[in-house]
C-alpha cells in the first residue's frame, strides 16, 4: 500500500507540472512584434549575450562581440550596439557609437531639403507653373524619404536581425526612391520640347525602377551582388539621355548645353567617388580600427549622398530657370 501511496503521489506532481508548463491560449500569446520587444527590453543594452534582466548599463561591443548580422564591415573594429528594445535604440541616437555621424549626417540632410521644399515653393522668386513647382516639391520629397529611411535603417539596424533586413529593405527603397527623382526631373526638363522622348525616357526609367523594387523582396531571395550590380547599371543608364539630349540640343554650342552639360558631368563625379569609397572601404581598409567612430567609409558615403543630391537639386533650378525665360527656342544667346 506504501508503494501504492508513492506512484499516487508522483501521478499528482506529474499533474501539477504538467499544468504549470501547460501552453498559453491562443489570445494569450505574444505577437511577433511582442515577443522582439520583449526580447529586447531583457538584453542588456550594448550586450550579445543572451537575455538578462538589469538593462543598466551601456556598454559598446567589439567586432566579434557584435551581432552577427551587423559584422559586414571587418575594419570596424569598435563601437557596436548588442540587441536594444525600440526605446533604447532611440536613445542610442545620442550615444557615441559607430553609427551616430550616419544617423545625424542624414537627420541633417532631411533638415537641408525640408528647408529648401519650403523656400522653392513658398519664398524662392521663380516664375514657374504650378505643375513645375510640384516637379520641384516632389523631387525634394524623394530627396527627404530617402534621409529619413536611412536614418530609421542605422537607428533600428541592431533591434533585431529580423528589424536589420526590415529596415534594410526600407533603406534602399529610399535611394531607389531619390535616383527615380533624378531621373524624373532630368528627363522632364531636359526633353520638354522632345516630347516623344520623354515619354520613351520615363517610360523606361519606371520600368527598371519596379525591376529594382521587385528585387528587394525578401522571399525572392536575390543575391545582394546583384541588387548592388542593378542600382549601379540603373545610375549608368543616365548616360544614355544625357548624350542624347546634349546631341539633339546642338552639342557643345549651345549655351543651355555647356551650361548644364558640366553640371551634370559632375553630378556623376561626385556620385561615383562615393560608390568607389563604398565598395572600397577607404579609409578603414588602410586605417584599420582607426576610423570606428569617424571617418568611415559609410559616413562619406553619407556626406557624399548628401551633396550629389543638392547639387542636383541646384541644377534643376537652373534649368527650370533658363526654360522659363527661353522656352523651347534654340537661340544661342542665354
Amino acid at each position: 500500500m506504501k508503494i501504492k501511496k508513492n506512484a499516487n503521489e508522483e501521478c499528482i506532481n506529474a499533474a501539477d507540472t504538467i499544468e504549470v508548463f501547460k501552453p498559453r491560449k491562443d489570445k494569450e500569446r505574444l505577437s511577433d512584434s511582442d515577443s522582439d520587444e520583449a526580447e529586447a527590453q531583457t538584453r542588456r543594452p550594448g550586450s550579445s549575450d543572451p537575455p538578462s534582466h538589469s538593462p543598466s548599463t551601456i556598454t559598446l561591443l567589439s567586432y566579434h562581440e557584435a551581432p552577427i548580422h551587423l559584422r559586414f564591415n571587418p575594419y570596424i573594429l569598435s563601437g557596436y550596439r548588442g540587441y536594444l528594445s525600440t526605446k533604447m535604440c532611440i536613445e542610442s541616437i545620442f550615444w557615441m557609437t559607430n553609427e551616430t555621424i550616419n544617423i545625424w549626417s542624414h537627420i541633417f540632410g532631411w533638415m537641408l531639403f525640408l528647408a529648401l521644399t519650403m523656400y522653392d515653393l513658398f519664398l524662392l522668386n521663380l516664375q514657374a507653373s504650378v505643375f513645375d513647382k510640384f516637379i520641384v516639391g516632389l523631387l525634394l520629397c524623394c530627396f527627404q524619404i530617402c534621409m529619413v529611411t536611412s536614418t530609421l535603417y542605422h537607428v533600428f539596424s541592431c533591434k533585431s536581425e529580423r528589424h536589420f533586413h526590415n529596415f534594410l529593405c526600407f533603406d534602399l527603397f529610399g535611394i531607389a526612391l531619390s535616383l527615380l527623382a533624378i531621373y524624373l526631373t532630368g528627363v522632364y526638363y531636359a526633353f520638354w520640347c522632345h516630347k516623344e522622348w520623354q515619354y520613351f525616357y520615363l517610360a523606361t526609367v519606371f520600368v527598371i525602377f519596379i525591376a529594382c523594387m521587385i528585387m528587394q523582396i525578401p522571399r525572392l531571395n536575390v543575391d545582394p551582388n546583384l541588387k548592388m550590380i542593378m542600382f549601379v547599371c540603373w545610375a549608368a543608364y543616365g548616360v544614355v539621355p544625357t548624350v542624347h539630349w546634349a546631341l539633339i540640343m546642338g552639342g557643345w554650342e549651345n549655351p543651355i548645353v555647356s551650361m548644364l552639360l558640366p553640371r551634370v558631368v559632375g553630378m556623376y563625379g561626385i556620385s561615383g567617388l562615393a560608390f568607389l569609397i563604398y565598395i572600397t572601404r577607404f579609409p578603414e581598409c588602410f586605417f584599420k580600427g582607426k576610423v570606428d567612430f569617424i571617418g568611415s567609409s559609410h559616413q562619406w558615403w553619407h556626406f557624399f549622398v548628401v551633396l550629389a543630391l543638392y547639387h542636383w537639386h541646384n541644377t534643376g533650378i537652373k534649368y527650370i530657370e533658363y526654360r522659363m525665360n527661353h522656352g523651347c527656342t534654340h537661340d544661342m544667346r542665354i
